[in-house]
């Protein structure tokens, strides 16, 4: 059976090279993403007033502050978001950066992959169609060299005109 696939395939650019500059801008907007939003903070409840106060001044003397984030003094639910001390935010930032450079280097290893499997199957699609002209050629050549035989064989046809 033969191939009637016809598409080449061309690669296209390179594959993403590291870049300290994206790396860094990834980091920054994750940071960013972390303190403007509830990522930073930990929240505190009491089922009664005293318990969520006694709660929050805990907290407080630990180094957290509030939040910008409502406190919530429903009746039996009492909660508040506490933004953590900078010294937690910033093993918390340490491991959001530890995950988009993980995150960076497995989006870069995958474009190598890809471009590896393309050239890879590039260089297969050429051999193929290299031995295909080859095996063809060797073919024609059978087939004149057979067809030469053929005529040898026989004498040409002689028909007398009328």
């Amino acid at each position: 059976m033969t191939n009637t696939n016809t598409d080449k395939i061309v690669i296209k650019g390179a594959p993403a090279k590291f870049d300290p500059s994206e790396l860094e801008r990834r980091q920054q907007q994750h940071k960013f993403a972390y303190q403007q939003t509830q990522q930073c903070c930990e929240m505190v409840r009491g089922a009664i007033p005293q318990l969520f106060l006694q709660a929050v001044s805990d907290k407080i003397a630990e180094g957290y502050s509030f939040s910008k984030y409502p406190i919530s003094m429903e009746p039996l639910n009492y909660s508040a978001q506490l933004v953590k001390p900078p010294a937690m935010q910033e093993v918390d930032i340490a491991t959001i950066n530890n995950e988009v450079r993980d995150d960076y280097k497995a989006e870069l290893e995958a474009s190598h992959a890809k471009y590896q499997s393309l050239l890879l199957e590039q260089l297969l699609q050429a051999e193929e169609q290299k031995q295909a002209k080859a095996a063809e050629a060797a073919k024609e050549k059978l087939l004149a060299r057979l067809q030469k035989e053929v005529a040898d064989c026989y004498a040409p046809l002689v028909f007398p005109e009328a």
